[in-house]
């Protein structure tokens, strides 16, 4: 009988080994999260997560952007969970910043379950630890904010800046002050998507505003609310159509900026969360460009594409990559996936499964095995691992039986033998 416990415990733990080093775990579905780029790391963190229910979540992981993966397999990826953030919330932004002791990923705002917290935390990327941020000035802002907010900072990284309930709030990351800009925006903003401009403009893209009535109206997507960083000052502008159509007013999508100059929206929806089947907003993926001054957009062809709804997600631009994160679909359904679109070049946008890293050279010359391939290598190797374990099974439990046979039977004798 102790034979047979011993070899059964010896099984359980090969087994356990081999899932451990052979199968990745999976990421829990969510949308409304908050997330970062810092360090050549994708950084998610917070929102809703469930299946027909809301919520809320204070996990906080990372996604590898110095090696390669593919997309088909969100299981797959190379994922490192990080302390969880201090508070569970949904709708907050989470923004990196440089400070006097390093980099940091500053949390604000946002939905917030029991208890609520403080309005900001910090995340040491030197550390891997978060806390609370308390400004040093004594200025503060709410604790939730009224709306899913996103915050940009300028190109020293420095300074970032929060927009909600009409207010702009900006935080000196160096001198851990709060600051209120002393004017208000014309109008507020909801479920907007924003980006900071070479000109140190930042540009409010969408979303919906409240009329005399409090009724809430989407916002055309020709008018560009913009938000002078140096003089602190508000204007709109009027955006052209260089090339296909303007896009139809949205909200819940996301908007990126890639070092030339071009803004990338992506996804959104006409904002009605209590239709049976909300209306996806036309194209899913546009371009909007600022040159001397003015805006124009361009409504390019996206061959490959995955989604023909996607909401409350997040976007990010990584060298000629547009990552898209997470989100909800069409049928309320949250989304744990991750979709890569090549941005490289201007006449040929597609959506791409296999992620190379910018400047990744393969050290052999043969091509990069394809996700079918990779899945059979994987499956391979889990053949050896688990052929090599059963070999190891089967070893010991030959070892035990003999030993247990030597140790614990009388041996009978033969006839001239002395017991």
């Amino acid at each position: 009988m102790k034979i047979i416990i011993l070899v059964t415990k010896l099984i359980i733990i090969v087994i356990i080994t081999i899932i451990t080093f052979t199968i990745a775990q999976p990421t829990d579905i969510r949308c409304c999260h908050g997330s970062a780029i810092a360090d050549n790391k994708l950084y998610i963190g917070g929102g809703l997560t469930g299946a027909g229910e809301d919520i809320f979540t204070d996990d906080f992981f990372s996604l590898d952007l110095t090696v390669s993966f593919s997309t088909l397999s969100p299981t797959d990826m190379p994922y490192k969970e990080n302390p969880n953030v201090l508070v569970k919330c949904n709708g907050h932004t989470l923004v990196y910043a440089v400070t006097k002791n390093g980099g940091m990923i500053f949390l604000f705002g946002g939905f917030r379950s029991e208890p609520k917290g403080s309005a900001i935390y910090g995340y040491s990327l030197e550390l891997n630890a978060w806390s609370e941020v308390i400004p040093t000035n004594g200025v503060n802002m709410p604790v939730e904010s009224t709306t899913k907010i996103v915050g940009v900072t300028d190109s020293s990284l420095n300074n970032i800046y929060v927009f909600d309930n009409a207010t702009m709030y900006v935080y000196d990351a160096l001198q851990k002050s709060l600051y209120i800009a002393p004017d208000l925006a014309p109008y507020q903003i909801y479920y907007y998507a924003t980006v900071m401009l070479s000109t140190d403009e930042i540009a409010y893209i969408g979303g919906g505003k409240r009329d005399n009535n409090d009724n809430q109206n989407n916002i055309p997507m020709d008018q560009i609310l913009l938000y002078n960083t140096k003089i602190s000052t508000w204007s709109t502008k009027t955006a052209k159509v260089s090339d296909g159509v303007v896009p139809s007013p949205r909200k819940g999508h996301s908007a990126s900026i890639a070092p030339d100059g071009r803004i990338f929206i992506y996804g959104g929806f006409d904002g009605d969360e209590n239709a049976i089947e909300s209306t996806g907003s036309y194209p899913v993926f546009a371009v909007l460009e600022y040159n001397n001054g003015e805006f124009a957009w361009s409504s390019p062809q996206l061959f490959g594409q995955l989604y023909q709804f996607r909401i409350y997600h997040s976007s990010h631009i990584f060298g000629n990559n547009l990552i898209i994160s997470f989100g909800r679909n069409l049928t309320h359904n949250r989304l744990n996936t991750i979709d890569i679109i090549d941005i490289s070049n201007r006449d040929n946008y597609k959506v791409i499964t296999d992620f190379v890293p910018p400047g990744y050279v393969s050290s052999t010359p043969s091509p990069s095995p394809s996700s079918s391939s990779s899945s059979k290598n994987s499956i391979i190797i889990a053949s050896v691992v688990v052929s090599v374990g059963s070999l190891i099974i089967i070893g010991c439990t030959y070892y035990f039986i003999r030993r247990y046979r030597y140790r614990n039977v009388i041996p009978t004798p033969s006839s001239g033998e002395r017991i």
